[in-house]
């Protein structure tokens, strides 16, 4: 968030009455408006400012200085005071001048200057000029002949935040007598004034607008500290000339009593109850001929009478209109709800700059607060991972947001960021004047948590256990025990997505928890020292799972499955972690591996999978020579030869395939005999690659096994194209992809449809090799498989090389050196025979000059982008064939 030490001056419009003149005269009000649009932008600009947007029907516009804004203005008026300037139609308009230290954002302001200038503008009728004490001081001594300054005093805004001394400009050609402002003043009101600005939800305010427009109960809910309560005030103060008999504020968080509600508003709209009769007859009676909003705060610990009352609201007034804020919906017939989300956070605190996190309203709340603690304080390309680090951990609350920047005056971000591991202790120490439970997270949480059943205390805590979300299916299975059935699970799981301490994701197919309320849960879990058996039945499902993927990933389902494995994708890294402390860790561990290893080459996760393969090889009863140590050594070896690493994948498979052949074990011997193939081929021993090899297939033809039949042909043909032996080549490629159309293994239609499309390009038949490599870009693109993704791109270059195309052959080659860089996968070695020669002639052809920007353009065009243009292309050339 660079910011700049100049004053700008900050300039709103607005055109009076403008949604009526709508509604009765659209047809002149279109010419109308452009005629407005014109003179305002050509006026803003004859005065050196800059429109930065229309808003609505009015402009925001940008001066240096202050009097070419005052300039502006006036012109503005004097022009638009003639309604032939309009074609007929008058078009009273308002202004407001505001000056304020500029915050700017992809070509945008931002902040609390640029809030305040809106809010004086808002404040105006039409026709007339209002600007602040701001803009005041620096135009003294300097006003224009004949104009002068009216002083109206200090005047709330509806931003709630402290008063303003707002001054009216006077021109000899202009109206000078206006009504009283539109201030917080001039509707009956009791909106507490803020101390503290509002910061972004300008998405937020427009949609709860807009409901409210349509309903007559709307209400804001999520979970505490996400900031309801502030706006909820906001949108009230915006809406007050809706309500020319008020709007009514009511903090039910003190009220322990649900028969104490009627009472505490009738007290905030100054009902008095009389003798022999009900307050709320009397509230009922009161509100049933006025046109009233009323803001009911913190139901959740009432909801039931707050349901009740707000029923009983709406029934005996037509102009009535409730606004509650709860953790709860109030569940009452025609109620709206709004579910407010956390503000804006970066998805990485990694590679991110002071420039770039100005787009996050977190962000910004956050240095807004740090200022006020520390007014030092700036956010810095050194400090700025940190900052995104602490509002990405903390979910973008703007309660713990507030904390944590309190902390300022006395840590570095840098060391708040590192120490929110232990968040409930560093988070503390909030305002003194505000409710106990928002000065400290935990006290925040521990309110929410208080109102639970134990039943839903014990779902709470033991849904901690998910890393990345859940099913119903998994809670279930996971959570259910003892003080739980499953079959309570789901109203369990339900009333917590009531009570906003559990969200159910977009699809509705998956839950998860704010971090802040995971950690919480998960110390609650520990103190019930429920964390050891939870854990266990979660390592039981997550292997379950993962072992009923296994055969679905070379299926028909396919691209489902690997999608239901991407979302669960940290619960099975958990599970994993898991093992350590399991009693049968070691072949649990080597179990789930096993089962997940496919889904690593598929999405490229190489990495990932070495790193837990090489930890659950270590792993404590983990070195028996039996076949679960062998699968073990397997799926290492197997990784090492995916990234290129051929002698550690060597030394992992000769040992394995030692243990197979010692206890008999042919399945495992088949499973090492491939990779172990591709391993001698990277450390240039081709005999024994080939010898391992056939040796696969031929073990594989006997035990019938047809899935790895596919692989160990695949490993043959290759070896065969590396060497240029296309006739012995082609004939298992076909074999191999009429196995995988008859297993429906999607990924190896494509391989090797790859596989035969470089055969055929080899033998010059490109025209053939299009319609290949047409249905293998469609099967990799749909399924999302790396080492297909990456493998097309790479034929799709030697393709277009083999047509003289040279540009489109780097950028291909481009895109797939991209896509390896990403993945860490390695090229395969008979790949790399096919595709060399061709990218070589590319570069000949093009020029080192013309080259280099060709591939780092397909670098820059990135997998997804080059796969659809290649595709595109493909079938193009397709259609002119036919």
């Amino acid at each position: 968030m660079v910011e700049s030490a100049a004053v700008t001056t900050f300039l709103f419009t607005d055109v009076e009455g403008s949604t009526r003149l709508w509604e009765h005269e659209p047809e002149r009000m279109r010419p109308a408006l452009a005629c407005h649009d014109a003179i305002a932008r050509a006026t803003v600009e004859r005065h050196r400012g800059v429109v930065v947007k229309t808003t609505g029907d009015g402009v925001h516009a940008v001066f240096e200085d202050p009097a070419d804004a005052l300039g502006a203005v006036i012109q503005l008026q004097l022009a638009l005071a003639d309604p032939a300037a309009t074609q007929g139609l008058g078009l009273r308009v308002r202004c407001g001048l505001h000056a304020g230290v500029e915050e700017r954002r992809d070509g945008d302001f931002f902040g609390p200057a640029v809030n305040r200038a809106a809010r004086i503008m808002g404040a105006a009728h039409g026709g007339q000029v209002l600007l602040s004490q701001a803009v005041a001081a620096q135009l003294d001594g300097c006003l224009p002949a004949g104009v002068a300054l009216r002083d109206l005093g200090r005047v709330r805004l509806r931003d709630l935040a402290e008063p303003e001394r707002v001054y009216q400009v006077l021109h000899p050609q202009l109206r000078a007598d206006f009504p009283a402002l539109r201030s917080l003043e001039a509707t009956p009101n009791n909106l507490p004034q803020q101390v503290s600005s509002f910061v972004g939800r300008e998405r937020e305010l427009e949609e709860c607008h807009q409901l409210l427009g349509r309903t007559r109960l709307l209400t804001l809910s999520g979970p505490g500290g996400l900031g309801k309560t502030r706006l909820a005030l906001q949108l009230a103060a915006d809406l007050l000339e809706d309500f020319p008999d008020g709007a009514w504020f009511v903090e039910l968080a003190p009220v322990g009593n649900g028969a104490l509600v009627s009472q505490a508003v009738a007290s905030a709209l100054g009902v008095k109850e009389t003798a022999g009769r009900p307050v709320l007859e009397a509230l009922l009676q009161h509100a049933g001929s006025r046109q009233l909003l009323i803001v009911l705060d913190n139901c959740e610990h009432l909801v039931q009478a707050c349901a009740e009352l707000a029923r009983a609201l709406l029934n005996a007034g037509a102009q009535v209109k409730v606004l509650a804020t709860s953790r709860e919906d109030l569940r009452v017939a025609g109620e709206t709800t709004y579910a407010v989300p956390a503000l804006a956070v970066p998805a990485s605190a990694q590679g991110e700059t002071a420039g770039r996190l100005a787009q996050y309203a977190a962000v910004r709340l956050f240095a807004e607060r740090a200022r006020a603690a520390q007014p030092a304080f700036r956010v810095t390309e050194q400090n700025a991972p940190s900052i995104a680090e602490i509002c990405r951990r903390l979910d973008g609350l703007p309660l713990a947001l507030e904390l944590a920047a309190a902390r300022v005056r006395a840590l570095p971000v840098e060391t708040i960021a590192a120490r929110l591991g232990d968040r409930f202790r560093l988070l503390t120490g909030g305002d003194r004047t505000a409710l106990p439970r928002q000065q400290s997270l935990r006290a925040l949480i521990d309110w929410s948590h208080d109102l639970l059943t134990e039943p839903e205390r014990v779902l709470l805590r033991r849904l901690s256990i998910f890393t990345g979300g859940w099913t119903l299916e998994a809670a279930e299975a996971v959570c259910a025990d003892g003080a739980v059935s499953a079959e309570q699970v789901l109203d369990l799981l339900t009333h917590l997505v009531d009570k906003s301490l559990v969200v159910l994701e977009a699809g509705g197919a998956r839950y998860r928890m704010l971090e802040t309320i995971r950690e919480y849960a998960r110390e609650c879990l520990e103190a019930a020292r429920e964390k050891g058996s939870t854990r266990t039945r979660h390592l039981a499902y997550y292997l379950d799972l993962a072992e009923k993927a296994r055969p679905e990933l070379v299926g028909p389902a396919q691209g489902a499955w690997l999608a239901r494995l991407d979302s669960e994708r940290e619960n099975l890294t958990a599970a994993h972690r898991w093992c350590d402390r399991a009693a049968d860790g070691a072949a649990a561990g080597y179990r789930l591996l096993d089962a997940i290893k496919l889904y690593w080459f598929m999405r490229g996760l190489f990495g990932l999978g070495l790193r837990l393969t090489r930890e659950a090889l270590a792993r404590p009863g983990a070195q028996a020579r039996d076949a679960a140590r062998c699968r073990g050594l397997f799926i290492a070896g197997q990784v090492c030869a995916w990234v290129g690493r051929y002698d550690e994948a060597a030394k992992y498979l000769e040992e394995g395939l030692s243990i197979a052949r010692e206890i008999r074990d042919e399945f495992n011997q088949l499973s090492i005999l491939q990779p172990l193939a591709m391993a001698s081929q990277g450390r240039g021993d081709m005999a024994a690659a080939r010898a391992h090899a056939q040796e696969a297939v031929a073990l594989a033809r006997r035990l019938g096994n047809k899935y790895q039949l596919v692989g160990a042909l695949t490993a043959v043909a290759q070896l065969h194209r590396a060497q240029d032996e296309l006739d012995a080549a082609e004939p298992l490629c076909e074999e191999v992809v009429a196995l995988a159309r008859e297993l429906g293994d999607r990924e190896n239609i494509a391989i090797g449809l790859l596989n035969l499309a470089m055969v055929t390009i080899g033998r010059g038949a490109r025209d053939r090799a299009r319609g290949m490599l047409l249905e293998a870009l469609t099967i990799a693109q749909e399924i999302g498989s790396t080492p297909a993704e990456q493998s097309a791109l790479e034929v799709c270059a030697g393709l277009a090389a083999a047509g003289a195309e040279w540009l489109r052959a780097a950028r291909y080659f481009g895109a797939a050196e991209a896509r390896a860089a990403q993945s860490g996968l390695q090229r395969d070695l008979s790949d790399e025979a096919f595709l060399a020669p061709w990218i070589e002639r590319a570069r000949q052809a093009l020029g080192a000059a013309t080259y280099g920007p060709a591939e780092a353009a397909g670098r820059a065009l990135g997998a997804s982008d080059a796969l659809g243009e290649a595709r595109a292309w493909m079938a193009a050339n397709e259609r002119i064939r036919d």
